[in-house]
């Protein structure tokens, strides 16, 4: 089940998580997102511990043996967060009434409540945030020279680490490097753009951000996959409208009014636009369609409870292949509005602190995560998230929610017009 090479990483790993500073905590938990394949997993009886896992156990663990627990006073996100992870979870359950269920949904709490609130308690300042940014950046420039090669040569230089295969669509190698899938590979580091072009914009040393833009971007490119690339485009033109920021509310209000416009005037439903989306070829638009199609079709199938599976809806469509219709189909409509409640809330949030009275630099930078969160939303529509990319949404998440902390402080007028560098680490 796991190679031998990767157990030695993991006991690596393992042994960084426990002893390094406090500060350098999560540099095994990007080295492992990054680099070790999620097929590589512990299976004791029914219980299934990955790479990630594993380092969770092992970080609480140090925290109880140090006695390094930071107290987290809950903020409106993070009791979204919570609610939306615990109701699902019940949902499930309910809705199998089994053993296998509940062992399911108690992993999945585990790694929302362990993922999310690690990072939550070891990214208490802009300069913790600004760390784990760092690594991710130095992971996308080391991770470039791989990727190139499982481009050029159709081999995945990781399957000596795990169970990883480079596909073929098109005459193209879609490269996935650690990753399960193509898009997952895509989607990471699409959605890191935006960060590391406000990074670039905003520090002093900003040579590492730009090549890392740049590194993302080719892996983008070899992932020959659409949707991280639809998500890239749409994260760069949401940067581009910075200037126009405080008109953002009424553009997505013209939006949703234009949508519904053209969904009433259209002989298919408005969805259908994503069944024209083919930006590189042989891609799988008209599944996406029609999988929200059935969804809205088959709504009283799991409004309340969600439903085993979606097989019946049609062929092929056992494969849920959006975000927001999985959070259906498993939790019911109730953990689907506390999802969108989430992304609403972290959107709301960004938008406000850029205009707030702050220095531009640091409204800008603000902005980079709006569009990040923006980029995530829109990848939500094409693909349900599974393997590492997870973790860099609480990663995302956690920051906003620093980033909310940090409002609320200015809006208290206790931090107002501090320089960046300060007011992020005064928190």
């Amino acid at each position: 089940m796991i190679q031998e090479p990767t157990i030695l990483i993991v006991v690596f790993l393992a042994a960084l998580t426990l002893f390094v500073p406090q500060k350098y905590f999560l540099i095994p938990f990007i080295i492992a997102a990054c680099f070790i394949p999620t097929d590589q997993r512990f299976v004791i009886g029914q219980l299934d511990f990955t790479v990630l896992r594993i380092l969770v156990v092992v970080g609480i663990l140090r925290m109880l043996v140090y006695g390094e627990n930071v107290y987290i006073r809950l903020n409106e996100l993070d009791k979204m967060i919570l609610l939306w992870a615990l109701c699902g979870a019940l949902i499930y359950v309910i809705q199998w009434k089994d053993s296998g269920a509940l062992i399911n949904r108690s992993g999945f709490l585990f790694d929302v409540i362990g993922l999310y609130y690690l990072f939550r308690m070891h990214i208490q300042s802009w300069e913790d945030g600004k760390f784990v940014f760092n690594l991710l950046a130095c992971s996308a420039v080391i991770l470039l020279p791989l990727v190139i090669i499982e481009w050029s040569t159709g081999c995945n230089p990781f399957v000596v680490l795990g169970k990883v295969i480079t596909n073929v669509r098109g005459q193209r190698f879609r490269c996935q490097a650690a990753f399960p899938h193509s898009i997952m590979l895509g989607l990471f580091w699409s959605t890191l753009v935006p960060v590391f072009i406000g990074l670039a914009i905003t520090e002093k040393r900003n040579v590492l951000y730009w090549i890392a833009a740049a590194s993302s971007l080719l892996i983008i490119i070899a992932s020959a996959s659409s949707t991280p690339i639809l998500v890239l485009a749409a994260t760069l033109v949401c940067l581009c409208g910075f200037n126009y920021r405080q008109y953002a509310k009424s553009i997505c209000t013209g939006l949703l009014l234009m949508s519904i416009a053209l969904h009433v005037i259209m002989n298919a439903p408005v969805w259908h636009l994503l069944a024209r989306i083919n930006v590189i070829g042989s891609s799988t638009g008209w599944h996406r369609y029609n999988l929200i199609n059935q969804a809205v079709q088959h709504f009283n199938e799991w409004m309340v409870i969600g439903c085993r599976n979606t097989e019946s809806w049609g062929f092929g469509l056992g494969d849920v292949t959006n975000q927001f219709v999985l959070e259906g189909v498993r939790g019911g409509s109730i953990t689907l509005f506390f999802f969108i409640m989430i992304i609403y809330k972290s959107s709301k949030t960004l938008l406000r602190l850029t205009l707030l009275d702050i220095e531009r630099k640091e409204s800008f930078l603000i902005w980079c995560f709006y569009s990040a969160i923006a980029g995530h939303c829109i990848a939500f529509l094409g693909v349900s998230y599974f393997g590492q990319i997870k973790m860099l949404w609480y990663i995302m998440l956690a920051m906003v929610s620093l980033l909310l902390e940090y409002k609320h402080s200015l809006e208290n007028s206790t931090y107002q017009n501090l320089p960046v560098d300060i007011s992020y680490a005064a928190l």
